[in-house]
């Protein structure tokens, strides 16, 4: 395709952090609207601040499915990291609470 890669960045964030995030979301079967358990909860558990619809877990994000796409990811994307470190061209970046915080981390990391 003629596209030189000259970085690749890495967004590190803990298994055991990820299982956190992704097992505590729940959406609204209604409008959609979506909430965390831990860090954006509803008001009343289980019931949409919104519309009042019930709030759910997504198949992907039930604990035995997040497990297994990080089984396949340590599997067969993880090994990539070890490629490009060895190209020079992997940067790492520690994944924040906040996209925003993430999002500076990384255009520092690819500027720099």
């Amino acid at each position: 395709m003629g596209v030189t890669i000259d970085k690749v960045v890495e967004i590190y964030v803990a298994d055991e952090k990820i299982q956190q995030r992704l097992s505590g979301r729940r959406v609204c079967e209604v409008c959609g609207n979506s909430y965390h358990v831990d860090f954006k909860p509803t008001k009343v558990e289980g019931v949409c601040d919104g519309c009042g619809g019930k709030t759910v877990i997504r198949k992907d994000d039930e604990p035995a499915t997040v497990l297994d796409r990080l089984k396949t990811y340590h599997e067969k994307t993880a090994p990539l990291k070890d490629y490009y470190a060895k190209q020079g061209k992997l940067v790492t970046v520690e994944g924040q609470e906040e996209v925003s915080e993430t999002s500076k981390l990384t255009l520092k990391a690819i500027e720099g």
